[in-house]
């Protein structure tokens, strides 16, 4: 792919000089500024030169440089908001043009459901629109995570994982619809790229979506690509580079270098001392110099006998040691031209990302083709193609296992080895991993050279979207569009686990003759969207009209193998036939068809208002006949009231907006596991293999989970096994439903400088599609339902505006704001409690609570210790405490923008603020001994006094830490709610019965209670800082064929603020999400969030 690349990018150049060299005969350069009348330079102002219509835009200053013919007259300037003007052209090389404000300029025009584009001021919901151009210069990998912090109420929880998918959460609900052109795409937001982007908007909640149907239940980002337009004649070529480094680490657990290896203060290399030879934690002597048997101790072969060296801390260190700096290079080439027929672009592009995890590496090529036809005055084609290709021959994996980097160093990792003398001494026998040098003593560990060099993860995936499109103008009221759309990925991974490697248990190869293993996970997607449509533009009278009416059919099919050899036969052949028994193997199918109607109609009341009505009817495959078609509809009204009335001169524009919509669905999941998971509900990771983490790749496509079918289940001795559904079907479920009012008001003040936006909404999220619990004596578990309804009621805040604005210098600013919360409305029939995420819900209780094991305390709330560890209250979900919040309290976001002539300087801080979360790798960290703050605080204090009675480790050590709270001393306690009743009929004493530190921090202590590892979810970041410097067009009047010319400095993740930083609390964007019920209350292990620090250059010739 490289060479082909590199092929492509000579022909464009080759071209590219071809076609300026044509163009430039017989032209000269005329250069300028176009600017206000009070001198402030117009960035993005139009300069067409007559009658050869050559174009150009003015640079963020407002100068220019236009290449005009010999027999060009005049130059035809224009600006949105300004009113347009004529420049006659003489012999000059230079002038200057001041516009005139347009008063009566229409507000920002924006794209809306299914391409239409509107007048912000026209439409009655909220939405929010980014220019891509915007967001290239202080870039991502995935041009998605550009928006956090961007867009009010949108909240993008950046994945530090290689090809890790955003999560996008949306008033708080996930699983967003992106449409692109358009037309509705299954992407994984990596086959789009930045360069190819021209806009973004963000329509928010079920209002603003309503035409997308269920699809768009909980919102949709609408991307409008680039194209070669009439506005830019002749051709354009654009190119952009950009190189990000990955380098120190933003959020990272903090590791002791106080105490090695071992348990109980106790080690000696080879030795059995602890969980079954699966794992040996940290909580071994602590580093004094004396001499204890390593892995690199003098070892004797003749008599076996190691010799003990000094015990000391060599590996401060290991884990910033072993990553490497990841680097970023992304290159984009673009081609565009126009006639007064066609248009088309074409462009290319390639990301190769070197991971910061050394032997990881992906390589992403995307070729974007546009173009459009006009056959004749009434008939235009249309067509678009975008493919992209993935490939890593190795991608990390993050989990709590053992083949991931942080479960190796920051969980199980320890300071009496330096991980840099490994590197090359792991090989043994066949390749096979070495037990000589370090760690491998332990069935869960490995040498993280091994892993990083052998235990391999491959990702190959390919991914085409594109349409054909036929408009055909029947008159000047109404265009007829037909239009037809596939959307297609393939997806192969696999998974190499060599001969030696560690998993769950201790299966070293030379024990049983274990070779190794393999895994393929194959999926296949397919979708096709044809539509057909009428597009109605009148004026009557006074009364404007603007209507769609439109048919569609959506096919959908999907694929999936997942295989797993039992053993090599041959170490190092990675073939499912090199399986040492029969291998084991599992597909899963799926096929959904929908045909929809649809309509449309806006209604503007000459300057008074727009009142708009949509209705949709689907008939969904998914849900039995007599309930699966449905109809839904949307109504808004907005009015400009300064259109009408006699508002204050410093009010520029001033709307009111109101909106009410309702939609339908049901059965259909947004994402899907492997096929072994999809069909035995079960995890791979702790399941059928005891490691790894599984793999949800975007679907939006039928659940069948109304159903009573037989289906295969995990094997059974060698043997496939079969399951009945435990759910009972409903033959008579309806579609879910989900009703959303919003309110709203946009205000711009100082000629349009300030602006003003804030939201308010109320969204009923039900009756819901719901499993109800049965009793176990039918045989079920529980039953398809419709039932339960949520309430969610929030605002959102919006200011932007240019506070400062002179001839030479802007300041330009953008904050967010935004809240909700969603309580739970109503229950099933006669049920009076639900039973959801551990706890037992009523009526008006916020679903986004958080319950858990706590600990038990007496009136004066002192905790109560049992045998020297924390009580607890028995483990059901009666007894479960009150944690905390999932969703924070608020978000915003603060972005700035300063300019200086040529030179600009922005910058962007965001974040949530309130809510809790549970600190997972504190926990685990904790519990394996490696943590900073295990050697802190009064189990850190208890752990050296301990030590200290061991005798240098070479006595049983005496249990120093003591709780403080009180005991029971008499009577036997009563349990609610997790907290003691009974309090007052029992006897309580002081605590004074000690426990071992490491019993404390593990799960009989600390580690059992959930509380004690929660902590407030609030963050501040520095999302990204960007300095660009632009060549004045008086400079590049010297280079016959560069236009324009950027040069960036940018970072990305520079400033990480929050109460624990051993976590990145960004990573977890979702407290409660209503599209399924759960809870992201934290938990997982994550890779560190790494700064970024790189440079863009953009060239236009």
């Amino acid at each position: 792919m490289q060479a082909l690349f590199k092929k492509v990018l000579l022909g464009f150049m080759l071209l590219t000089f071809f076609m300026t060299n044509v163009f430039s005969q017989d032209t000269r350069v005329v250069t300028g500024k176009i600017q206000t009348t009070t001198g402030q330079g117009i960035a993005g102002a139009a300069l067409k030169a007559m009658p050869s219509k050559r174009t150009v835009l003015t640079d963020n200053d407002g100068t220019f440089k236009l290449t005009i013919s010999n027999g060009d007259k005049t130059v035809e300037v224009s600006s949105l908001g300004f009113l347009a003007q004529t420049y006659t052209l003489g012999k000059e090389i230079t002038f200057l043009l001041a516009l005139q404000e347009d008063t009566k300029a229409l507000t920002d025009v924006v794209v809306i459901a299914y391409g239409i584009k509107r007048e912000t001021k026209r439409i009655g919901y909220s939405i929010q629109e980014l220019k891509g151009s915007d967001l290239t210069k202080a870039r991502d990998a995935n041009p998605i995570n550009s928006l956090a912090g961007k867009v009010a109420g949108l909240t993008v929880g950046a994945n530090a994982e290689m090809l890790g998918r955003p999560e996008l959460v949306l008033r708080g609900s996930k699983d967003l619809l992106f449409v692109v052109d358009g037309v509705p795409v299954n992407t994984d937001t990596w086959n789009i790229a930045p360069d190819d982007i021209e806009s973004y908007t963000v329509l928010k909640g079920t209002n603003a979506s309503a035409l997308y149907g269920f699809r768009g239940l909980n919102g949709a980002i609408v991307i409008t690509t680039k194209r070669g337009t009439k506005d830019k004649k002749g051709w354009q070529v654009d190119f952009n580079s950009s190189t990000m480094a990955e380098s120190g680490f933003l959020s990272v657990p903090q590791s002791q270098a106080e105490y090695g290896r071992g348990t109980n203060y106790g080690y000696s290399y080879g030795d059995v001392l602890y969980d079954n030879k699966q794992r040996l934690p940290e909580w071994g002597p602590r580093f004094e110099g004396q001499l204890v048997k390593q892995y690199n101790s003098p070892y004797d072969i003749v008599t076996g006998i190691r010799t003990a060296t000094p015990w000391t801390a060599k590996g401060i260190n290991n884990f910033e040691n072993f990553m490497q700096t990841g680097i970023i290079n992304t290159n984009n080439i673009s081609m565009s031209g126009a006639t007064e027929k066609s248009d088309i672009r074409i462009s290319i592009s390639n990301m190769n990302q070197k991971g910061m995890a050394p032997n990881t590496k992906l390589s992403s090529y995307t070729l974007a083709v546009n173009g459009g036809y006009n056959i004749s005055k009434k008939l235009r084609l249309e067509a678009s193609l975008n493919y992209n290709k993935q490939y890593s021959p190795n991608i990390p994996d993050v989990n709590y296992g053992p083949n991931s980097y942080i479960y190796m160093f920051k969980v199980y990792g320890a300071a009496d080895y330096d991980v840099r003398d490994l590197e090359d001494i792991y090989k043994g026998p066949q390749g096979v991993q070495n037990l000589i040098p370090y760690a491998q003593e332990y069935g869960r560990e490995n040498s993280a050279w091994f892993m990083a060099k052998k235990w391999l993860r491959s990702h190959d995936k390919s991914d085409v979207n594109g349409y054909i499109k036929a408009s055909y103008k029947a008159n000047n009221d109404l265009t007829l569009n037909l239009r037809s759309q596939i959307s297609t990925w393939s997806q192969l991974r696999t998974e190499q686990v060599p001969a030696g490697a560690n998993l769950n248990t201790y299966t070293p190869w030379f024990v049983f003759g274990w070779y190794g293993d393999y895994h393929e996970d194959s999926r296949r997607l397919s979708e096709n969207n044809t539509d057909l449509t009428a597009n109605y533009e009148k004026k009557v009278g006074q009364i404007g009209i603007s209507a769609l009416a439109g048919v569609s059919q959506r096919s959908f099919s999907y694929n999936s193998f997942w295989g797993t050899t039992k053993a090599l036969a041959v170490p190092n052949l990675y073939v499912m036939s090199n399986s040492k028994d029969a291998p084991l193997s599992y597909t899963w199918n799926s096929r959904m068809q929908v045909y929809s109607a649809f309509y449309s109609i806006d209604l503007s009341l000459s300057k008074y208002a727009t009142l708009s009505h949509t209705g949709r009817v689907d008939q969904l495959s998914t849900l039995a006949d007599g309930n699966n078609t449905f109809y839904y509809p949307s109504v808004s009204l907005s009015s400009a009231l300064k259109d009408y009335l006699n508002l204050p001169s410093f009010i520029s524009f001033a709307k009111v907006r109101a909106s009410f919509a309702e939609v339908k669905g049901g059965l259909t999941q947004s994402t899907i596991p492997s096929a072994f998971t999809a069909i035995t509900g079960t995890s791979t990771n702790g399941g059928l293999l005891g490691y790894g983490s599984d793999l949800y790749s975007s679907y939006d496509g039928p659940s069948y989970t109304n159903q009573n079918a037989y289906s295969f289940q995990s094997y059974y001795n060698g043997t496939p096994s079969v399951g009945y559904s435990n759910t009972i079907a409903n033959a008579s479920l309806k579609p879910f439903n989900r009703t959303s009012y919003e309110g709203g008001v946009d205000l711009k003040f100082a000629k349009n400088r300030l602006g003003f936006d804030f939201t308010y909404f109320t969204s009923f999220n039900g009756p819901q599609i719901y499993a109800l619990p049965v009793a176990s004596s039918t045989g079920y578990s529980a039953q398809n339902v419709n039932g339960i309804t949520s309430k969610k009621v929030g605002f959102e805040i919006t200011l932007s505006g240019t506070p400062i604005k002179t001839a030479n210098f802007n300041w330009d600013i953008n904050a967010t704001y935004a809240t909700f919360k969603e309580t739970l409305d109503a229950i099933y029939g006669t049920e009076t409690g639900l039973a959801l995420n551990n706890h037992i819900f009523q009526v008006g209780d916020r679903l986004d609570a958080i319950y858990g094991s706590g600990f038990v305390r007496d009136a004066t709330n002192n905790i109560i210790w049992s045998g020297g560890t924390p009580l607890r209250a028995p483990s059901d979900i009666t007894n479960n405490k009150f944690l905390g919040f999932a969703n924070p309290d608020y978000t915003f976001g603060i972005a700035n923008k300063f300019t200086y002539k040529n030179v600009s300087f922005g910058f962007q801080f965001d974040g949530r603020i309130g809510g809790s979360i549970y600190d997972g790798i504190y926990h685990d960290g904790m519990n394996g001994g490696t943590s900073i703050e295990s050697v802190q605080g009064e189990i850190g204090a208890a752990r050296l006094a301990e030590w200290l009675t061991t005798n240098t480790g070479t006595v049983a050590q005496t249990a120093k830490f003591i709780g403080q709270g009180v005991k029971i001393i008499s009577g036997t306690p009563k349990y609610a709610g997790g907290q003691i009743t009974n309090l007052s009929e029992l006897t309580f004493a002081a605590n004074d019965v000690a426990a071992k530190a490491q019993t404390i921090a593990g799960g009989s202590g600390y580690g059992g209670v959930d509380e004690y590892w929660m902590t407030n979810r609030s963050f501040v970041k520095l999302r990204e800082v960007n300095i660009a410097y632009s060549l004045p067009a008086n400079f590049l009047a010297k280079f016959k064929y560069i236009k324009g010319a950027t040069f960036s400095l940018v970072g990305r993740n520079l400033l990480y603020f929050a109460k624990r930083t051993d976590q990145d609390s960004d990573q977890f964007a979702s407290g409660y999400n209503d599209s399924d019920r759960s809870i992201q209350r934290g938990g997982a292990l994550q890779s560190a969030t790494a700064r970024r620090f790189g440079f863009n250059i953009n060239l236009n010739f």
